[in-house]
């Protein structure tokens, strides 16, 4: 506001010199283009909807829709400026997300990257993160439709003197975030072996076992084993960079398991 009002001052000092003038002609004619000229400016900067406001988003709107049309990186700038439009940041973030969604209609992948990378940086709170990773899922899925059967079977041998094992399987990433990529209990008696992990059995869809594979990480797979003589718990790791299309395997055998504490 006061950048604004120290500009229209300077803009007013030749205008109020030649007004103050003594020798100067069309005075009248002067002050009142001035009034009605800097009057506009005013009522265009504190009206809800402003004209000029308008028309400099709309320039933004334009460029921007250019340059997901060339699938081209959005200018991280621009975006944030286009996204100040909107008073509320919930407002901000969705019309974000409407040039997600445009961009992936256009197939504009290298556009998409950058719009979410420019969400996912400046909404930071738990809930707009949550949506974020929903995002990278509809962008995975649509670019990578290969990867839409990734998935990890796991073969168990119980533990010794076992009978009536519940078990619980999770899937994160060692050092990564806390949230587990999968989680699956089953009982043993009703399930068919190999058991299957793959995107279903997420707690966050985007962050998945689908997003390991594409990343080629490290993950952690943890067993857990509740059997009549006691509780059994047995890691493994697995580099999903030595994968073959998109599927991994791997066996707990009956002496990995180790008993757990009660």
């Amino acid at each position: 506001m006061l950048i604004i009002a120290g500009v229209l001052i300077l803009l007013l000092l030749p205008i109020i010199s030649y007004i103050l003038h003594p020798l100067s002609s069309q005075k009248s004619l002067i002050f009142l283009a001035t009034f009605i000229v800097i009057g506009g400016f005013f009522i265009n900067f504190i009206s809800p909807n402003p004209v000029i406001g308008s028309w400099m988003q709309a320039i933004q709107s334009s460029s921007i829709y250019r340059t997901i049309s060339n699938n081209e990186d959005i200018d991280n700038s621009l975006m944030k400026k286009y996204l100040q439009n909107k008073t509320l940041e919930e407002e901000s973030f969705m019309l974000g997300v409407e040039l997600f969604y445009k961009a992936l209609e256009l197939r504009s992948f290298n556009s998409a990257e950058s719009i979410l990378q420019i969400l996912s940086t400046g909404f930071t709170s738990e809930s707009f993160q949550v949506r974020v990773f929903n995002l990278l899922a509809d962008l995975r899925d649509l670019k990578y439709p290969d990867l839409a059967n990734s998935n990890i079977l796991v073969r168990i041998e119980n533990p010794s003197n076992c009978n009536s094992l519940s078990l619980g399987l999770f899937v994160s990433i060692p050092n990564g975030p806390s949230v587990n990529l999968a989680a699956k209990e089953i009982f043993l008696t009703d399930a068919e072996m190999p058991i299957r992990l793959d995107r279903t059995h997420s707690l966050v869809r985007g962050f998945d076992i689908t997003s390991a594979f594409l990343q080629q990480e490290v993950i952690k797979i943890e067993a857990q084993a509740k059997c009549n003589n006691g509780a059994f718990q047995a890691f493994k790791t697995i580099d999903l960079k030595y994968s073959n299309d998109y599927q991994a395997e791997l066996f707990f055998y009956a002496n990995e398991w180790l008993k757990k504490e009660q």
